[in-house]
């Protein structure tokens, strides 16, 4: 079956648009200093889904989509080292959106385990005669 007429839901997102719309939005970002794709996605008169989206179907503008958020966790924890922005905002949106933790589990990677933690025994030292 052919196309409808006048069809609202083609695909419209061709490499060059995704290409131009992105660096569009890395020069946004950089300029505009925003601290969340969300913002920029805004500006740009968009939803943030689409960036995944168009670095999904052009996996060769992935680079341009890691800069963006780049430019905005760095933007965003520079605004909150200067008090620019409330430094409990700029560590939620860098939690939530830039995937800081607060200490890393080097043992279980966040996952849980059914294991019992092994039990230390320290004894006497039997060269120690205190």
């Amino acid at each position: 079956m052919a196309a409808l007429i006048e069809n609202k839901n083609a695909e419209t997102w061709g490499f060059k648009e995704s290409e131009r719309f992105l660096n569009e939005s890395l020069i946004l970002a950089q300029k505009k200093g925003h601290d969340f794709i969300g913002e920029v996605a805004r500006d740009m008169n968009q939803y943030r889904q689409l960036y995944p989206y168009l670095t999904d179907k052009f996996p060769s503008l992935k680079k341009i989509h890691e800069r963006i958020i780049q430019e905005c966790e760095s933007n965003c924890f520079s605004h909150g080292k200067k008090g620019e922005i409330v430094p409990s905002l700029a560590i939620m949106n860098l939690k939530s959106n830039h995937g800081w933790t607060d200490r890393v589990d080097q043992t279980t990677q966040g996952k849980a385990t059914n294991s019992t933690p092994p039990t230390i025994i320290f004894l006497e030292d039997p060269q120690n005669d205190d």
